[in-house]
């Protein structure tokens, strides 16, 4: 059983979310509600809960700003949101779970057994969570066997795709291997110097030589090159010629 708090700052959303908790997730028991940021920090502090729901937008701030505040996460966390771009994309790389309003009563109930059978690293995700929205995409979390990195999307000179997850390349770093793939990337980096080559490379442009580039080989302004005989690019022509 999961003690859950819900924090929303619109009464009916509260409410709406307690109902359906109470109607369709018997493995949830709500021990409180909260409809700020002083209020929630309160009741995580005396209910202690497994679970706290958060809304994202908060009329005095965002929900980023209780789990600022807290000196450990000891809570699994589902967000519910309106529809907010930048903290969609950045809770989704995080692996995070977000509902969207009004909730569907499916999803959440995938969400709750979601949380039940498999546990998230809350700290790590937050952190890649805060970490994006302060570099406002300019900077990617990796979790690497020495721990978090943040890189800068400007170091970096391809993604390549791997068996599981994919490989990052960097200008003047060792390389690093990333459980996300190609398309979760392309989800996160917004740059428009970054464009996707066949399926299995993507490709930050600003440090493409394009002039010693050939359909058989891309070759990059620090030296490095990539073979392309064993990737599929069926519109590498077109790419470099573009």
């Amino acid at each position: 059983m999961l003690n859950a708090l819900i924090v929303d700052d619109e009464l009916k959303s509260r409410e709406v979310i307690k109902t359906l908790l109470e109607n369709f997730c018997p493995e949830v028991n709500v021990v409180g509600t909260a409809e700020n940021i002083q209020e929630a920090l309160n009741a995580i502090h005396t209910l202690n809960p497994n679970l706290v729901f958060l809304d994202i937008s908060l009329k005095e701030g965002d929900s980023f700003q209780i789990l600022q505040q807290l000196e450990e996460i000891t809570f699994e966390i589902i967000f519910v949101t309106a529809y907010d771009e930048y903290s969609v994309k950045a809770l989704k790389y995080s692996g995070i779970t977000c509902l969207f309003k009004p909730l569907d009563i499916e999803e959440l109930q995938h969400a709750v057994k979601r949380v039940v059978k498999q546990k998230t690293n809350i700290k790590t995700a937050y952190q890649m969570v805060n970490g994006i929205l302060k570099s406002k995409f300019t900077q990617i979390p990796v979790i690497t066997p020495s721990g978090l990195l943040f890189a800068s999307v400007d170091e970096i000179l391809y993604i390549n795709e791997l068996e599981k997850g994919s490989e990052i390349h960097f200008f003047d770093k060792p390389s690093v291997k990333s459980k996300r793939n190609i398309k979760e990337f392309q989800d996160i980096i917004v740059n428009k110097e970054f464009q996707l080559v066949g399926k299995e490379l993507f490709v930050n442009m600003r440090h493409l030589n394009t002039n010693l580039s050939t359909k058989r080989q891309l070759v990059f302004n620090n030296k490095e090159r990539i073979d392309l005989s064993t990737f599929e690019l069926s519109k590498l022509l077109d790419f470099l010629r573009g």
